[in-house]
């Protein structure tokens, strides 16, 4: 089998940016509430009893939450998109939009604030979940490896 990346492939490359666009949102949130509420570096979280704690919490859990995810999603992003480039671009925007969301609304509304940005993002890290084991499905089921 011969894997050729066709124009389409350009779609990925973007969506993959998008994420980097998504973690950048993120990151200035982290760094305005580090600067606002007064957390100083290293510590990753406010010390308990902190004035803001819950807040500045809040915030850096969105960014954390994000780094956990993103490199699964950005290799499942690469693999589908070898196969199905725009589907996996699709996704791959779908879940950075969707992270967006979640650390705004986690900023905003603390914990119950994540669930709609949640969802959204599962609209595209779950599919391009489900895309890895059809991919591979129908790889292992050819007749002829070429």
């Amino acid at each position: 089998m011969r894997i050729t990346i066709t124009k389409d492939f350009g779609w990925v490359l973007a969506a993959l940016f998008s994420t980097f666009i998504t973690n950048f949102f993120l990151v200035i949130q982290v760094v305005s509430a580090r600067k606002a509420f007064g957390v100083k570096y290293p510590a990753l979280y406010a010390p308990p009893g902190h004035k803001h704690e819950e807040k500045f919490n809040c915030i850096q859990r969105a960014h954390q939450n994000y780094l956990e995810n993103w490199s699964q999603v950005m290799i499942m992003t690469v693999v589908n998109g070898l196969f199905y480039p725009k589907y996996a671009a699709a996704f791959c925007a779908v879940f950075a939009f969707g992270r967006i969301v979640y650390g705004y609304g986690y900023k905003a509304f603390g914990p119950s604030g994540r669930q709609i940005g949640g969802m959204i993002a599962h609209l595209g890290d779950i599919p391009l979940m489900l895309m890895m084991p059809y991919i591979a499905y129908n790889l292992l089921s050819e007749e002829v490896f070429a």
